[in-house]
């Protein structure tokens, strides 16, 4: 893999339009290329190292009364969906290719991607659509993630359902449209130059049934996906290219989606990578953003911890609000003070992610803070705006 981000984790997965590729291309039908074999009980290579809705950013519920899906909280969070009514999702329902052409544009927007104009590109039956749905559809196929479901005429098919197959196109080309947020697993796009993509090279997989797809190109996107963590079927061998995707199951796909991009929770967040045991090193992201989303540059960020301890006295902080028993993590340089050597975050409201030694059996709280040069913590004043996040061993 191209980064150092590659690891074994099992995890998480992906719509395409027939013949949505760049208009020089054509698909051939996967009958006409060599079976790819499928071997059981194997693990993605190349899941996102983080989360876009972390336990510790602590997304709330979408309130719903038809499913408690954490991947449908986190699309509400992000406003990418706002459910079929004010208190249902429909988990099991179809989405129609109207429906997914919003999703995707805006998961693109939370992404932090600039979408284009919309500018009318001769679809024949979009017509009768609300204004935003001519929009998004339009948008996608300038973005060249469709270029429609037929090109003579040049339809979109809005109200047809997204299969499975359909869906995994889709998600493979909105990926590589977007930049790739903090873990997020990136390739080089060709072997001779030096740009990358969110994508992954390996071929493996566990399915079975991925000879039934109608392109080469969906088959290549439902593995890819595969190894991205980005299905919502991870062990099983069936993916069912065919079937008409749920609801839950494309919020599932897109939810795990957006964790390889620069989709990040409001404010100031932190999270750990996942992992076994605490007794090796975790990697560490913190990013910054508006309450849009939008990213943050420019924040200097500090970050201290706490062992917990059953030792009288031992507390983090001290009754004026200073640090007492807290300790500067890896990348802090004066404990609980603002310096100009602090993590900076970048252009997406990123700092770089960091390797954070812990030890098995214990339990550390991190802290992460953000305020001027030459500001010195008090838990009274910055409490309330600081962020913790609890790792246990």
């Amino acid at each position: 893999m191209f980064t150092h981000l590659k690891r074994r984790l099992g995890v998480l997965a992906a719509v395409a339009v027939l013949g949505a590729l760049v208009p020089v291309m054509s698909s051939s039908p996967v009958s006409a290329a060599p079976a790819t074999t499928a071997v059981t009980a194997l693990t993605l290579s190349d899941g996102a190292s983080f989360k876009a809705c972390p336990t510790s950013a602590a997304v709330p519920s979408a309130g719903f009364t038809d499913t408690t899906d954490t991947a449908v909280d986190c699309l509400k969070y992000y406003g990418i969906t706002s459910g079929t009514t004010d208190t249902t999702f429909d988990p099991t329902g179809s989405v129609t290719r109207w429906q997914m052409a919003l999703f995707i544009t805006r998961t693109l927007d939370k992404a932090n991607t600039v979408l284009p104009t919309g500018a009318d590109q001769g679809f024949t039956d979009i017509s009768g659509k609300a204004a935003d749905i001519q929009l998004a559809i339009n948008q996608l196929r300038q973005m060249e993630i469709t270029i429609g479901k037929t090109l003579t005429p040049l339809t979109y098919a809005p109200d047809q359902y997204v299969t499975r197959e359909e869906m995994a196109l889709f998600l493979q080309r909105l990926l590589k449209a977007v930049p790739a947020g903090p873990g997020g697993n990136v390739e080089l796009v060709s072997a001779n130059g030096t740009a990358t993509e969110i994508k992954s090279v390996d071929t493996d997989h566990n399915f079975t049934d991925l000879n039934s797809v109608s392109l080469m190109e969906m088959q290549s996107a439902i593995i890819n996906l595969w190894n991205l963590g980005v299905t919502e079927v991870a062990t099983a061998t069936l993916y069912e290219p065919s079937v008409n995707i749920s609801r839950l199951n494309m919020a599932q796909m897109m939810a795990r989606a957006l964790d390889h991009t620069n989709a990040r929770p409001a404010g100031l967040s932190i999270v750990a990578n996942p992992y076994v045991s605490a007794s090796t090193n975790l990697t560490i992201s913190v990013t910054h953003r508006t309450a849009d989303f939008l990213p943050v540059a420019g924040s200097l960020v500090d970050t201290f911890r706490y062992l917990q301890t059953s030792t009288f006295g031992s507390s983090q902080f001290s009754s004026d609000g200073s640090c007492a028993q807290v300790v500067v993590t890896e990348v802090s340089s004066t404990l609980c003070y603002i310096d100009t050597a602090e993590k900076v975050t970048d252009a997406y409201g990123n700092i770089t992610p960091f390797i954070s030694a812990t030890i098995s059996g214990s339990v550390w709280e991190y802290y992460v803070w953000t305020a001027a040069a030459g500001t010195t913590y008090d838990n009274d004043v910055h409490g309330t705006g600081t962020v913790t996040m609890t790792v246990r061993g």
